[in-house]
């Protein structure tokens, strides 16, 4: 009789061992790289917002938004608009619509440069509108983007049948 209990004990202790070994291996352990590549996930979020900036060849300031979205570890894609404040004579109104890409040597830098397509839409008070297209080149500085507020400051060359620069933040 007490060879059967010690067999059931023993028996038992065995079910315990086999069943924690079985619940040891259905947890997933993270690969030791993991957390050398949790940029990933941070770079990997869309960012939306405002910006105000300068054109210096025409002498007027601007506002827009823009979407930075994520194109990889390196690359953004950054679909934008701008409005232009037309000086004293309000004869027209101009308009910039942006398709930028843009290329970040390394995830957390603070460097980027890019360039894309560019769209300067003219609606004047009399007459047809004017649409032309164009391309942009940027250079741009930005703080780290992971936060929830980040600022950058932008120099951009927009190629239509004349060459604007100007600077934006």
């Amino acid at each position: 009789r007490s060879t059967i209990i010690t067999t059931a004990l023993v028996l038992f202790a065995l079910s315990l061992f086999s069943e924690s070994a079985l619940a040891q291996r259905r947890v997933k352990r993270r690969p030791i790289f993991a957390n050398r590549n949790r940029h990933h996930k941070m770079m990997s979020r869309e960012m939306l917002g405002i910006r105000v900036g300068n054109d210096f060849d025409n002498e007027q300031y601007f506002a827009g938004a823009q979407l930075w979205i994520p194109a990889g570890i390196f690359w953004r894609f950054v679909p934008s608009f701008d409005y232009h404040f037309v000086d004293e004579k309000p004869d027209y109104t101009r308009w910039q619509f942006n398709g930028d890409l843009f290329f970040q040597p390394r995830p957390f830098g603070l460097l980027y440069f890019g360039g894309g397509l560019a769209v300067n839409y003219i609606l004047p008070d009399k007459g047809e509108n004017t649409t032309d297209f164009g391309g942009n080149a940027i250079v741009g500085l930005h703080t780290n983007m992971r936060r929830p507020m980040s600022f950058f400051v932008q120099a951009r060359w927009s190629f239509f049948n004349q060459t604007f620069f100007g600077v934006l933040g």
